[in-house]
């Protein structure tokens, strides 16, 4: 073989070689893991401590629930709303038994005509709400009770089945969702402590109706336990006090960042163990 053939030769190796190299390595380079779908939908329902409104990263609960479980989370709370109506136009058609209605029958004409005076970001959040298809929702918790306690709303009996008390509102809404989509894994989330109207410890001082908020901790413990669904009693176990409250909350009320993801932690581990 002559100097220019062997030298040809050589180079063809060589070239050989370096693309066999270059096709290896990039062959077992770490390839990025393939996205991991979540294994269902957790929508939370409530207030403006839900929403996450008036704080800094107070929006940090249903996610944190999504993180944890690997469920795609879904935050539907209003600012102000209640349980259930107290003759309020404009804030009566977001309670929980407004909504429910409107769930259930596909009519969100209440809702659309009251937005005029809502804040802005409720058309946000009815919007995100009217697009949740409930038929395949996995999770829901419903979390209320913590302006029912502010503005006295009637805690009632557990017999009531109307929407004109708490306990009316609870049963009203539990029953109309479960018959609609009997799939739903229902929860409700009992309001942690709080600050009074006085911006006194809700634990000795009442609301202007002298009621506690204890009350409505423990009737919707009740009405859970009533209508076979489980209830998170957070007034109980998150371990907000008189004490901490200005570490965990922005205002008393509302959780900061620090809160919303004690919260959102609480309700990941409660969901896990009611709903293995």
């Amino acid at each position: 073989m002559d100097r220019r053939s062997l030298l040809q030769n050589l180079g063809l190796v060589c070239m050989t070689a370096a693309t066999t190299y270059g096709v290896t390595k990039w062959a077992n380079r770490p390839k990025p893991a393939p996205p991991v779908q979540p294994r269902g939908i957790y929508v939370q329902m409530g207030t403006s401590i839900t929403a996450g409104l008036h704080g800094p990263g107070a929006n940090m609960t249903p996610i944190t629930v999504g993180s944890r479980l690997n469920l795609a989370p879904v935050n539907v709370g209003f600012d102000g709303t209640c349980a259930g109506p107290l003759y309020r136009p404009g804030m009566d058609e977001f309670s929980l038994s407004g909504l429910v209605d409107a769930i259930t029958s596909g009519d969100w004409t209440l809702q659309e005509k009251a937005l005029a005076d809502r804040d802005p970001i409720d058309r946000t959040t009815l919007a995100k709400l009217k697009d949740v298809r409930f038929n395949v929702v996995t999770h829901l918790g419903l979390e209320y009770g913590s302006n029912d306690f502010t503005l006295g709303m009637p805690i009632g009996l557990a017999t009531d089945d109307t929407i004109e008390t708490f306990k009316g509102c609870l049963n009203y809404a539990i029953k109309k969702l479960l018959t609609s989509f009997p799939q739903l894994r229902l929860f409700l989330i009992a309001p942690s402590w709080r600050l009074n109207f006085e911006e006194k410890d809700s634990d000795t001082h009442p609301s202007a109706k002298g009621i506690f908020l204890r009350e409505y901790v423990d009737a919707m413990i009740e009405m859970a336990a009533l209508n076979h669904v489980p209830c998170l009693d957070m007034w109980r176990t998150l371990g907000l006090n008189i004490n901490n409250y200005k570490k965990l909350t922005y205002d008393g009320t509302h959780p900061n960042e620090d809160g919303a993801i004690r919260r959102g932690e609480s309700i990941a581990g409660f969901i896990n163990s009611v709903f293995p």
